[in-house]
């Protein structure tokens, strides 16, 4: 029997497992070496495609299925095989047409599991691309090979000052899909039950982790929905203030070690 039997820890990874230059720490790898050696799970919970995190996985213990795009695709890395997924639909592409010519400043990008497409490109998508080393097609929104309901996510980005308008013109669809910040220059929309809460209830359930075991990290708007519907909730010292004051636990920031600190709470309260 290990210590963290039955405990899974599921991180974000952008503001909460990397520090600023977006690198993981020694510590962090040792402590969650530690973690899943005595019975723990580790999961990624993140925006982030899955092609965006190859460069960490072979650094990390992920022995349970991470969740990619905010929840809308959950895959198996020891099989990489696809435990769920769930697409927009043609009324997201349809809104995603509407945002290019009423906004057209605002870059577009859309996301399956291990494709990366751009549909409008402004400095702030350019950015986003070029320093995560993510491959890309440049491609008309009518031009995607791919049915809609392949598609895991569309990320609106620009400047904070231009996001806020357009979150205003999308926010009537919240009835039908998942819109969320992910930071203050990336809006994001999947499935209706597309963010990171679902995703992470679902790998507990896929590993037979009780609601009470399941530990969440994160620093953002994204990150709510699985912080506030885990046993225990932890946000590093760096995250927004709105989810300082919701979470069970503030452990140290992201340059200094975060999940370390997750890990350390939970081997002194077992």
């Amino acid at each position: 029997m290990g210590k963290f039997d039955g405990i899974l820890i599921a991180s974000d990874m952008d503001g909460t497992l990397l520090d600023d230059n977006r690198k993981i720490g020694k510590e962090t790898i040792e402590a969650l070496n530690y973690f899943t050696q005595n019975g723990g799970y580790f999961s990624l919970a993140t925006g982030r495609t899955r092609p965006a995190t190859a460069a960490y996985r072979p650094l990390l213990p992920c022995n349970a299925p991470s969740v990619y795009l905010n929840g809308a695709i959950l895959c198996d890395e020891s099989t990489e095989t696809i435990v769920y997924m769930e697409g927009l639909d043609d009324r997201a592409k349809e809104l995603a047409r509407r945002v290019m010519k009423e906004f057209p400043h605002i870059g577009i990008e859309v996301f399956l599991l291990d494709k990366s497409y751009v549909c409008n490109l402004n400095e702030v998508t350019w950015e986003h691309f070029i320093n995560l080393d993510i491959p890309y097609k440049m491609i008309a929104l009518d031009d995607i090979p791919e049915p809609t309901n392949l598609w895991g996510k569309i990320n609106f980005t620009g400047t904070p000052e231009e996001m806020e308008p357009v979150r205003q013109f999308v926010e009537p669809m919240k009835e039908f899909f998942n819109l969320t910040f992910s930071t203050p220059v990336f809006y994001e929309m999947t499935c209706k039950g597309g963010h990171k809460g679902d995703g992470v209830r679902k790998v507990a359930e896929y590993l037979g982790v009780k609601p009470e075991l399941i530990c969440a990290v994160g620093d953002s708007q994204n990150d709510l929905p699985m912080l506030n519907s885990a046993g225990i909730s932890f946000a590093p010292k760096n995250a927004r203030d709105y989810v300082l004051e919701t979470v069970d636990v503030v452990v140290p920031d992201n340059n200094h070690d975060a999940l370390k600190g997750v890990v350390e709470y939970l081997d002194k309260k077992l």
